[in-house]
């Protein structure tokens, strides 16, 4: 939905409704126009009479009007939120999967921000003030003083506008960043909680969000300061010049030039006329808000690739074909993979082992998809990887990282990957993987609800429920990185079948892992060093070859910071 579609069904209709409003609010002014030159003059009841009905007509008319203007308005916040919040939600989620890329997580915040200034009364004020003219106009038909000095008054308000957005916009658009990167360092706490009271932390923590915390309110109390001096001029001068213009009317009655009639309606006239100006100024802050996150929205939709249509392929059979591989952070000029090459065919097992900072997580991403190599090509059954839609080959391949993230919802929902639970997908995945019976112990089975992240659930429990999520629908491709990191004896044994299982059932099957119990399930062995490929073949194969040069698995040291980490947190 763009900017032309709003303005044709939803502004355009918002603004013929402000042209009817603002012609009936002439009728308070008309109404007193009559009753002081004609009713107290003539002094008839029955004009009286007629003069307060079509007045309360003419009102009750406005007022339904009113109520359609900001139905109409709702309805274009309902068809904004429709239409972009689900593009950009799958876009913040495309984009956070790349590393090197700074990630935008506020964009439906900044939707939400828009959306709060369209439903809000800010902005019936730049729908009325297009009608200062005419008002002007008018005043000038009742008397040419009264223009100028509802002239100069107009003047002076937007003055004071204009003074407004030069001395808040700076100061509310560096709190906005101070306030966004608080509420970043908070969001960091609380998913770090545990780690931060195990290690005493939370004082540091906290000092650390005061710090940020104290310059955003004070960018904040400095705009609101110099707001609110403003808004006490708008105030006063508003007030001033409604009484000065209510002296000069008296004025230019005394010297017969104008009715009391016309001195009273031009007197509200004019209040009517500086009134979008004044709203404008008391709705500066949520003006500069909504245009700041518009700003950071069109930003963030510019920076995304063109969207390519692709032709539908038939489902994948499993088929994987690294041609010359290689990838890197382009920021840091860092290679991370360099020139990876194998083949594997449909329904081959193949284990990944190396030392930590080797690769391998990068390779497992790079392997689903979620990550495009920086030269090379991945093919899936002989189609580039990157020519088929996610929403079509996610469902064919299952992903088991090496930390489990699960979603707020129930077992169920979390092995059905969010969607609709197909109850016999699910306990089959279940099954395979040999949590049935753990999820039956549980207290509403299924249907147990497992918090914020999964916090009712423990470690090596969340691991068995990710790789059952990964199992659901039965994938053609499946990637587990380090499976058995958080698992028991028990669970390690369940997983073991699982790959046996999986191996029979002819499923190309990748296994991240150092444990010799793991690699026996698996057909071919690839080991990498650096970033490359150092040996691939036959597992025996390999593992002869290794044995060799020396008498054991690489092993992961717990002291090393890996170049996987470094690149999932760019």
């Amino acid at each position: 939905m763009n900017r032309a579609f709003l303005l044709k069904h939803y502004f355009v209709p918002a603004a013929v409704f402000s042209l009817l409003i603002n012609m009936l609010l002439l009728s308070p002014s008309l109404y007193m126009l009559q009753v002081y030159d004609r009713v107290l003059s003539s002094r008839s009841l029955e004009t009286l009479w007629v003069m307060t009905i079509l007045l309360l007509a003419a009102l009750a008319m406005m007022g339904c009007l009113e109520l359609v203007r900001s139905r109409l308005l709702v309805k274009s916040n309902n068809a904004l939120d429709s239409a972009w919040g689900p593009f950009l939600l799958s876009s913040m989620l495309g984009k956070a999967g790349n590393p090197g890329v700074s990630s935008y997580a506020y964009g439906l915040r900044d939707l939400n921000t828009i959306k709060q200034f369209l439903g809000g009364s800010g902005i019936f004020a730049f729908f009325d003030a297009p009608w200062l003219p005419i008002y002007m106009f008018i005043l000038y038909l009742m008397h040419p003083l009264l223009f100028w000095v509802s002239l100069a008054g107009a003047i002076i308000m937007l003055l004071l506008t204009i003074i407004n957005e030069k001395a808040t916009r700076e100061p509310l658009d560096a709190a906005n960043v101070a306030a966004r990167k608080a509420s970043r360092q908070v969001e960091t706490a609380l998913r770090s909680a545990e780690t931060v009271n195990a290690m005493g932390m939370g004082p540091a923590v906290l000092a650390r969000w005061r710090e940020i915390n104290h310059e955003a309110i004070g960018l904040q109390s400095f705009a609101s300061n110099r707001a609110g001096i403003i808004s006490g001029a708008t105030r006063f001068f508003r007030q001033a010049l409604q009484s000065i213009m209510l002296g000069v009317g008296a004025y230019l009655v005394i010297q017969d030039n104008l009715s009391s009639g016309v001195m009273i309606a031009g007197t509200i006239l004019f209040g009517r006329a500086i009134s979008p100006i004044e709203s404008a100024i008391a709705s500066w802050k949520s003006l500069i808000e909504a245009r700041g996150a518009y700003d950071r929205l069109s930003a963030f939709v510019k920076s995304l690739p063109d969207e390519q249509v692709h032709m539908q392929l038939p489902p994948p059979k499993g088929e994987l074909q690294l041609e010359g591989v290689s990838f890197g952070i382009r920021q840091s000029n860092k290679s991370i993979l360099k020139n990876i090459g194998f083949t594997l065919s449909a329904g081959d097992t193949l284990g990944i082992i190396g030392p930590s900072a080797s690769g391998k997580s990068s390779l497992a991403r790079i392997l689903t998809g979620i990550w495009k190599p920086t030269a090379g090509i991945v093919r899936m059954d002989g189609a580039d990887l990157s020519s088929w839609s996610r929403d079509e080959i996610g469902p064919h391949t299952g992903y088991l990282p090496q930390e489990i993230e699960l979603f707020p919802g129930t077992i169920a929902q979390n092995i059905a990957r969010m969607g609709v639970p197909d109850s016999g997908k699910v306990i089959a995945a279940a099954q395979k993987t040999g949590v049935h019976q753990m999820v039956l112990s549980m207290p509403d089975g299924y249907d147990t609800p497992i918090g914020e992240g999964g916090t009712v659930l423990s470690g090596g429990q969340k691991q068995r429920i990710g790789m059952a999520r990964a199992l659901y629908d039965s994938p053609t491709l499946l990637v587990l990185d380090e499976p058995d990191s958080n698992l028991d004896t028990e669970g390690e044994a369940a997983l073991i079948k699982t790959l046996g299982e999986l191996r029979e059932a002819k499923v190309t099957t990748i296994v991240i892992t150092h444990k010799l119990s793991l690699l026996s399930q698996v057909s071919r062995l690839l080991l990498m060093q650096d970033g490359a490929l150092a040996l691939y073949g036959p597992r025996d194969a390999v593992l002869e070859r290794m044995s060799k040069p020396q008498p054991t698995l690489p092993s992961a040291p717990s002291n090393q910071r890996g170049a996987d980490k470094e690149a999932a947190n760019a």
